[in-house]
């Protein structure tokens, strides 16, 4: 039996899906944060059950061939959770993570690289801070509702340490209270920074639960719009209950309503609420990828399923005689065509609607697809979507995958209708983390 506070030594031979070491001791397996596999670690246990356990590291004694020393000092906020793998290891960890659930389904095809980043680091475009009595700002610690406190982040803007230290100096010299989620209290809930990366343009968003002292938020305005590159300045009032960020109660304090962006040739106006892609870099990488697979020559019609603010549309509208566009977010409709507007794209059509519902009956009324691109959430295609696909057979069919297994699944699905898996490339779109894209592609069989 395990028992509390005990030391084990592990050798430590897989990760689990949350990044975590798994070790074997008795027969049991024991989950040690932070370890990598090919770590040899005296850890303590940490959590004791019957059947299992979690442990800490107290000491590395022969560490992983992959092992790095820790770039951060914020360990227990739990965000990056191979920030210990040198980068190398880490695609190579992904290329894997894609090949085993691939295989569990049988599934063979060539897997290329992980195309990763020169520089992985400070690729994120937006940042949220929570906020707490203290005051207090950060990030919540893994698999709680404790808040550490960030002053620095290696995957963000560099500039948003400086905007989360001036709130936060703020907040202490004019005495606005954080809000209090236990008494439903106070006023400062969160800061969200978005940052244009090659415009360069800055957004602040301060979310607060009441509107503070008007001479105590003009204080604040006066103070960011000093920032360099600070183009908008927004509030955000949400008093409800729960951890929901943003509510639509958004306006303007200071500058303009949206900052600006590009994705390879194409602008795009980005508001505190819009859906943008988190690190652009790599999303242009994962788009190209996706647009080299569908090798369109000019005369297709293309689905693009799961189309979001229409960014991998208007990516293919240039290599293809039409695109329409699926979402099932109206918001999200709204900026895709507003996107195509501003880049003077007329060749797609953006539908609003469930893709299992729409793509059906758009196949009714005799509209099909030449070349279909999914990009489903994690939990991958709908059935019934699936069904209308394999009647249509489309010529080839991208898909574009956060989730290796739900990708395995469907993939195993489309092989058993009609379909073969011809290759598939994961893409590392959040270096230091455990997630990984891929872009796949599908062509009828002969």
């Amino acid at each position: 039996m395990f028992k509390t506070g005990q030391l084990l030594t592990l050798s430590v031979h897989s990760l689990t899906d949350k990044g975590d070491g798994i070790a074997t001791h008795d027969g049991r397996p024991v989950y040690v944060a932070g370890a990598l596999p090919g770590d040899e670690v005296e850890a303590r246990v940490t959590l004791a059950k019957p059947r299992y356990a979690q442990a800490e590291i107290r000491r590395v004694l022969t560490p992983a061939p992959g092992r790095r020393a820790d770039f951060c000092p914020h360990t227990e906020c739990g965000g990056c959770q191979l920030r210990v793998m040198d980068y190398a290891t880490q695609r190579e960890l992904k290329r894997e993570l894609l090949l085993g659930a691939l295989q569990e389904q049988g599934l063979n095809c060539p897997v290329g690289e992980t195309l990763g980043m020169s520089e992985p680091f400070h690729y994120r475009n937006k940042a949220q801070y929570a906020v707490q009595p203290g005051p207090t700002i950060g990030f919540y610690a893994k698999h709680s509702h404790r808040l550490v406190e960030v002053d620095q982040c290696r995957v963000q803007a560099p500039v948003t340490a400086e905007i989360t230290a001036l709130v936060h100096q703020w907040m202490r010299d004019l005495a606005v209270p954080a809000f209090n989620e236990a008494h439903h209290s106070g006023c400062v809930r969160y800061v969200m920074v978005r940052d244009g990366v090659h415009s360069g343009e800055l957004m602040v968003v301060l979310v607060v639960a009441e509107e503070p002292a008007s001479k105590a938020l003009t204080t604040l305005v006066e103070q960011l719009a000093q920032v360099p590159h600070m183009a908008s300045i927004q509030l955000c009032l949400n008093d409800a209950a729960g951890n929901r960020i943003l509510s639509e109660q958004v306006r303007t304090l200071w500058g303009k309503e949206t900052i600006s962006d590009r994705l390879g040739e194409l602008d795009f106006d980005i508001s505190a609420l819009s859906f943008y892609q988190i690190n652009p870099r790599q999303t242009e990488t994962l788009y190209r990828e996706a647009v080299r697979l569908a090798a369109l020559s000019g005369s297709e019609t293309v689905f693009d399923l799961y189309s979001g603010i229409g960014t991998i549309s208007l990516f293919l509208a240039p290599h293809a005689a039409h695109v329409h566009g699926i979402e099932i977010v109206p918001e999200a409709v709204a900026d895709a065509e507003r996107n195509a507007a501003r880049n003077g794209i007329d060749n797609v059509s953006f539908h609003c609607g469930a893709a299992e519902q729409l793509v059906p009956a758009l196949y009714a009324q005799g509209t099909g697809a030449d070349v279909v691109v999914v990009d489903p959430p994690r939990k991958g295609c709908d059935q019934q979507l699936l069904n209308t696909l394999a009647q249509m057979r489309p010529a080839r069919l991208v898909y574009v995958s956060c989730n290796p297994k739900s990708l395995a699944r469907d993939g195993a699905w489309l092989r058993e209708h009609g379909f073969t898996l011809a290759e598939a490339t994961p893409v590392d779109m959040f270096p230091h983390t455990m997630h990984v894209e891929t872009v796949a592609l599908f062509t009828l069989s002969k």
